[in-house]
């Protein structure tokens, strides 16, 4: 996992294999945090309801939980829970597939599920939500005559612009070409046949079907099809207009389209797309998470204590499980005088704000209010001393 648990011995539970591994980022989320959260009083306040997980069945196809979040692809196996690891997951017995299949609980399962609200609120509190920086049609209207494309491939070239965190998404396709037969869309990056799909042409009109496909990586993402007769004029793609992609078109020689020997241009091949450029920050969180791994802490902590003060469910017994009453639970959460929770998610916030200020993909326009990171927190001076 992105984030380990340290044990803290303050529960009879044995928590799973993946939350006590050594985690990827090298963080342990509960270690130096607030007293009182312990793995006892968390699970003691996450709300779960009893129930009983599907029976696994092989010919059913599973999806890797921590992406999905659906409790479809977790099983009950042998009087046992497991979690899958991987997408497409079918066939594989969880008590004989370690590689696919992880043996879980309850309670695992409790904090893993915490955890990715967590991860969530990161996201959120940064503004480092998915965001959409471009949306486009890119085509022309064509005359009434067939002409035959050039070579043995044309095709549609996009690259990411001003940022390596670039999702680009073809959210309809266009052909205009003469009858409804299917053509294939070979998808390529790098010599590499990444899929092959099919635009439908609509007898010669311009008629934008739905394709939503999505990518993002380095290199030219080619999308080609077999030359053919369509309706064309002289049109002209500016490659550099579109914000967060680059646009042109190419006509390629070669036996198989990944392998094709390319020419790129600018002149239209009778091919129309909507395509939207969204700023995709997950990447980015992957490769910083030393620099952003307080300010994580700093939100499961505060996070946690928030849970503490609100969880209608365990109000009873709150100030029994975890010696704190109502008030100090509040200055903790609320509270920026002294040092507490609260004080130090806002300073914490405040560093990873300006940090990704510095370092992150913010300009990705000419619009300088498109994507500036929001600094609107303020730099509190360093608490007093603890008589």
């Amino acid at each position: 996992m992105r984030y380990g648990f340290t044990e803290d011995f303050s529960s009879q539970v044995v928590l799973d294999a993946e939350l006590t591994a050594l985690p990827d980022s090298g963080l342990y989320l509960n270690s130096g945090v607030h007293p009182s959260i312990t793995i006892n009083n968390l699970l003691s306040f996450l709300s779960f309801e009893e129930f009983e997980f599907a029976t696994w069945d092989t010919y059913a196809t599973y999806g890797k939980y921590t992406d999905t979040r659906k409790r479809t692809d977790i099983v009950k196996h042998s009087s046992k829970i497991y979690q899958s690891l991987v997408v497409s997951n079918q066939g594989n017995r969880p008590d004989e597939s370690p590689e696919e299949w992880l043996e879980t609980n309850l309670e695992s399962l409790k904090i893993k599920n915490f955890i990715l609200k967590v991860e969530d609120r990161v996201f959120s509190d940064l503004r480092l939500t998915k965001r959409l920086i471009n949306n486009q049609y890119i085509y022309n209207v064509s005359g009434r005559s067939e002409v035959m494309l050039p070579n043995d491939y044309c095709a549609m070239v996009f690259e990411p612009k001003g940022s390596d965190y670039v999702t680009i998404t073809i959210n309809q396709i266009s052909i205009q070409k003469s009858g409804n037969t299917p053509l294939n869309l070979y998808v390529i990056n790098q010599g590499v046949l990444i899929d092959t799909l099919q635009i439908t042409p609509s007898n010669g009109i311009v008629d934008f079907k739905s394709l939503n496909y999505s990518f993002k990586g380095k290199g030219k993402w080619i999308f080609a099809i077999d030359s053919t007769e369509v309706y064309l004029e002289s049109g002209y793609i500016d490659p550099l207009m579109f914000d967060g992609f680059v646009c042109y078109t190419a006509t390629g020689i070669g036996n198989n389209p990944e392998s094709a020997n390319y020419t790129y241009g600018f002149s239209s091949i009778g091919i129309g797309v909507n395509v939207s450029a969204s700023l995709d920050s997950q990447v980015y969180i992957d490769n910083n998470l030393a620099m952003l791994g307080n300010f994580v802490r700093a939100t499961f902590e505060l996070m946690a204590l928030e849970m503490f003060l609100n969880n209608s469910e365990n109000r009873g017994n709150r100030s029994q499980q975890i010696q704190m009453d109502k008030d100090n639970l509040i200055a903790e959460t609320k509270s920026l005088e002294m040092n507490t929770v609260a004080r130090r998610y806002t300073q914490e916030l405040s560093f990873a704000k300006k940090t990704l200020a510095k370092t992150f993909d913010t300009q990705l326009s000419n619009n300088e209010d498109d994507l500036g990171i929001e600094e609107d927190t303020e730099i509190l001076p360093d608490p007093p001393p603890f008589l």
